[in-house]
């Protein structure tokens, strides 16, 4: 049984981040909040629990959740969360990240639509965007557009998967966010990126949060490794001068500097590099390598 009492205290601790405004926070973040290999992501309620093991984490109700679901950490694959206790969650439901409304899928497989640990730097980009014109790489479920949209951007969320594009569409209409200056784009990065510059589209603001590993509809593979710095060399081609180019990586294989180093040697164009951040309720691994890069 995971102690109640540990729960309740990560909590707490967590107090000031819970409120009005936002409401999907990570409650439990292992050996920083006292139980290693133990993760708990909260939204609004509703807990996914992960385990770096195969056994079935045992958690009282007292603890406070509506909803229990379990994936361990290391299995693969798009099977969803299994369900332990209180209300099964059977439909797509919407939570609150600064002031914003987000759909949830408990059934979605990887992850149920929302990278909580990308909070701040969706902060950062709703102050940045307002004017600006913004493409959102590996667009994913659209938070970094919903965001910029929100900013005062126009924006386009590229991304080779047309269900997350939908799944985009819809977190827009819950903002009612008009679409009129707003696209969507089913398609390669690599590919894309070369037709904007060939077209000499540019962008204000470029998102490159990509996978650590995939592939493209022609099954060529992509490692964070190996091909980061190409991508990123290829998104300054659709640059402005004074434009910013956002990198991250969740790739555990390599440090920040070895990141920030990749690009560095990739990067014809002198940039300025300010380090993003991870959320305060992320207080255990410092996994997540985030860089603003103005130029």
């Amino acid at each position: 049984m995971i102690p109640t009492e540990k729960i309740l205290v990560a909590a707490e601790k967590r107090r000031n981040i819970r409120s009005s405004q936002t409401n999907a926070v990570r409650l439990m973040d292992g050996a920083a909040d006292g139980v290693s290999g133990l993760i708990i992501d909260d939204f609004d309620g509703r807990w996914i629990v992960q385990t770096l093991n195969e056994r079935e984490p045992a958690i009282d109700g007292a603890a406070g959740y509506r909803s229990l679901y379990w994936k361990p950490q290391l299995r693969t694959g798009q099977t969803g969360p299994k369900h332990l206790g209180g209300e099964t969650v059977e439909e797509p439901f919407c939570v609150l990240e600064s002031g914003l409304k987000f759909e949830i899928d408990f059934r979605a497989g990887y992850s149920p639509g929302l990278f909580l640990d990308q909070r701040i730097n969706r902060q950062k980009l709703i102050a940045l965007a307002k004017d600006k014109s913004l493409l959102n790489t590996f667009s994913y479920t659209c938070a970094f557009g919903v965001a910029a949209a929100q900013g005062g951007a126009s924006t386009v969320n590229l991304d080779l998967s047309r269900r997350y594009l939908e799944w985009g569409k819809r977190n827009y209409e819950l903002n009612r966010i008009s679409m009129a200056d707003h696209d969507f784009i089913f398609g390669d990065v690599f590919d894309w990126l070369g037709r904007f510059h060939r077209r000499g589209t540019k962008f204000d603001i470029i998102i490159l949060d990509p996978p650590t590993f995939s592939r493209d509809r022609k099954s060529k593979v992509f490692r964070i490794q190996d091909d980061y710095g190409d991508l990123a060399e290829l998104a300054t081609q659709c640059l402005p001068r004074n434009g910013l180019l956002f990198c991250s990586t969740n790739f555990r294989g390599m440090t920040f500097n070895e990141f920030l180093r990749i690009l560095r040697t990739a990067i014809a164009r002198p940039f300025k590099a300010v380090t993003g951040s991870m959320p305060p309720d992320f207080p255990g691994d410092n996994y997540l390598k985030t860089v603003w890069l103005q130029f």
